[in-house]
């Protein structure tokens, strides 16, 4: 009998074994089969972020709780053109900086309200930056040249990439009494807008590697705080930096499959708990409150806001919730706006580095812009572009 419970025992053991050996097995070949097929899917590693990301910050770029964030003039060189020698045009965007640091070649100066200038202040994120167009090709130079051939006009930019609508608030308060605008145009881009607008601006980082990050997390109730340069670092990243990891982490870090996971997890606690639909919730609230503050200071103003919706590419076959969003709350607040999507191709956009416009589509969006100014002046029966209202 004992001999009988022995073998069974044994037998049993072997089996447990036998199990765990095939189930190790099997994970290592999901691993590896993980490994292959990201990496054909370009899934960045976090190795890869880490390579975009540095605590350098550019010295073309700063920021204050005052002036927001800016770029500064006169500080691009010839290491900037050499690692920008692929986004050659980023290089010359970084060379054209007026005197409030936005890319612009017009100095922001006041302008006297007797001038009988079209004035138009255009706000927004990196698209209304120029971000992937040619120099003199962005939405925001084909707007400008297309009015001027109409009317003596004033069109000043100051888009800032990596911005929400909170920061589209600031600048028009701030620049708007200086130009005396008649009409301001937001730019609101649809891929990562509605998210820009869960944390301030006054603390956004570029480094010298071209990528950037905010100095801010927020809490479950998305309230917004503080965190260190290292902290951000990680938050960007997923990794704190090289010289504080072990053995073991330098080699993970240089996986695709861990991130992947990782993200894959994230994203079902996130459903499962339901803080995707809270988040997207309170991203729709508070962008709509902005977008209102916005339209009231404008209008307060004797000036009339235009939205220019940016569609992101995935909306070209299928148009996504944000997408949907933004048109819903444009339609609520009875706001005026432009949308250019049903002109677009999946080929208008790059697929790489935020999946901005190429020249085409900027040319696109600038022409469809001016088209509905020139015709609101022309409904409105504009003669004149003199403001009578105090400043």
């Amino acid at each position: 009998m004992n001999e009988q419970a022995d073998k069974k025992k044994f037998s049993r053991g072997k089996k447990i074994k036998f199990m765990l050996i095939t189930l190790l097995f099997l994970a290592v070949i999901i691993f590896i089969m993980g490994e292959i097929i990201l990496s054909f899917m370009n899934y960045p590693s976090t190795r890869d972020k880490m390579n975009k990301v540095s605590f350098t910050q550019a010295k073309w770029w700063t920021y204050d709780s005052v002036s927001g964030p800016r770029y500064v003039a006169n500080q691009v060189s010839k290491e900037d053109a050499a690692f920008f020698s692929k986004e050659i045009w980023y290089y010359h965007r970084l060379q054209t900086v007026n005197n409030a640091g936005y890319h612009d070649k017009d100095n922001f100066t006041e302008i006297s309200p007797a001038s009988d200038s079209l004035r138009v202040l255009v706000a927004g994120d990196s698209f209304t930056w120029g971000a992937s167009s040619d120099t003199g090709k962005s939405y925001v130079d084909v707007l400008e040249s297309d009015l001027k051939k109409q009317y003596p006009s004033i069109v000043w930019n100051n888009g800032i990439p990596a911005t929400g609508t909170n920061h589209a608030l600031f600048t028009t308060k701030k620049f708007l009494p200086l130009q005396k605008s008649n009409y301001v145009v937001l730019g609101f881009y649809v891929g990562n807008d509605f998210t820009d607008n869960l944390l301030p601006f006054d603390r956004l980082t570029f480094n010298n590697l071209a990528s950037c990050y905010h100095q801010y997390d927020h809490d479950k109730d998305f309230k917004p705080y503080p965190i260190s340069n290292r902290e951000a670092y990680k938050k960007a990243t997923g990794s704190y930096p090289m010289e504080e990891l072990n053995f073991a982490q330098k080699i993970c870090i240089r996986s695709r499959f861990f991130p992947f996971m990782g993200d894959l997890k994230d994203k079902a606690m996130n459903r499962l708990s339901g803080n995707k639909r809270r988040t997207n919730e309170y991203e729709y609230n508070i962008t709509k409150d902005y977008l209102k503050q916005l339209n009231d200071y404008v209008a307060a103003s004797n000036a009339e806001l235009v939205v220019l919706v940016i569609p992101a590419y995935e909306d070209v076959n299928k148009k996504g919730d944000h997408y949907l969003n933004i048109l819903k709350i444009v339609n609520e607040l009875s706001l005026k706006y432009v949308d250019p999507l049903s002109q677009f191709a999946e080929d208008d956009y790059l697929k790489i580095n935020g999946g901005h416009w190429k020249n085409r589509a900027h040319s696109l969006a600038g022409h469809t812009l001016s088209k509905y100014i020139l015709d609101r002046i022309k409904e409105k029966q504009q003669t004149t572009f003199r403001k009578t209202s105090a400043f």
